[in-house]
């Protein structure tokens, strides 16, 4: 079998498919490449990836990408853009877009939940390492020539064309949504901040358009 390769931008909905994967594909047919020593990490992607220091990438990736061929892997998942790896083929992997602003507040919520920032929501996406998220997750694949494209807002219909495309069974699953506490208390995305946000990620903008240019030539939506 052929491998799939997902390339999950963060927090654009990949939580909820990766978790369907979980479901219908054999753990060990499964290679997810996330962060160091992380529970969704597999373990040679782990050793690999962040304990194998004396590695360069390229090696690394040699590596992760001959470990799929060589176990029949049929699904990898990661942030990391899998058009790094030589196996990778396009016509055999799928991403998930979503809006600019909603994208950039579901990755600020994220990452203050998890302790790793305790800026302010306009420090936070002031900071250039926090900008155009989706664009350096895709790296260098080309959304043109993808298998399928999905934008968040039609979710359910995206598990249906993967489905018919790959002659999957993918569940229609929808989890990490935010809590009601958090939607309460946490920024709020008027007409001046989605301005703001998108000015600050204009590389995310212009992915974002392109994926639903793509789709609605997929599918007429």
């Amino acid at each position: 079998m052929s491998p799939l390769f997902f390339i999950h931008l963060p927090k654009t909905g990949g939580t909820s498919l990766r978790r369907a994967a979980e479901q219908i594909f054999p753990q060990q047919k499964i290679l997810m490449a996330y962060g160091r020593d992380a529970r969704t990490t597999s373990p040679f992607a782990n050793t690999i990836m962040h304990h194998s220091p004396e590695m360069p990438i390229e090696r690394k990736l040699e590596a992760l990408s001959d470990y799929i061929i060589e176990n029949d892997i049929a699904f990898f998942a990661s942030h990391m853009s899998a058009a790094y790896l030589p196996c990778y083929d396009p016509g055999r992997a799928f991403a998930l877009f979503r809006p600019v602003p909603e994208q950039v507040l579901s990755y600020y919520v994220f990452q203050k939940a998890q302790g790793r920032t305790q800026d302010d929501f306009e420090a936070f996406t002031d900071r250039p390492e926090n900008q155009n998220i989706q664009s350096k997750s895709f790296g260098i694949a080309d959304i043109d020539t993808l298998g399928i494209v999905g934008i968040l807002a039609k979710y359910d219909r995206f598990i249906a064309r993967l489905n018919e495309r790959f002659g999957t069974a993918f569940p229609v699953l929808h989890r990490n949504k935010r809590s009601i506490i958090s939607r309460l208390t946490g920024p709020l995305l008027d007409d001046a901040a989605r301005v703001r946000l998108e000015a600050l990620n204009q590389e995310d903008v212009k992915l974002y358009r392109r994926a639903e240019a793509r789709w609605r030539r997929d599918v007429g939506d």
